[in-house]
């Protein structure tokens, strides 16, 4: 359960258009903050092994960790302006 699931309530409680937005961005920072901690410890390794050679898993796993952290601010913003 997010730290901030009491602000929730109470936008739902007064029946807040923000209510949704905060849906919204709660889902996108967990299923941005999960996978993208998943892939840190390759991302780095990729980064250090780039001057002896890169292969396509090596792409693979820099532009998925990227699209992840991407989603987990996007859903950072969301939930802050709601």
């Amino acid at each position: 359960m997010s730290l901030d699931y009491p602000f929730y309530q109470e936008l739902q409680r007064r029946k807040h258009p923000a209510a949704k937005w905060w849906r919204v961005g709660d889902a996108l920072y967990y299923l941005g903050l999960l996978p993208a901690l998943a892939l840190a410890i390759p991302a780095v390794i990729v980064l250090v092994k780039i001057p002896f050679g890169f292969a396509r898993w090596q792409a693979w796993v820099l532009v998925l960790f990227v699209l992840f952290v991407v989603i987990f601010l996007v859903g950072t913003r969301l939930k802050l302006k709601s």
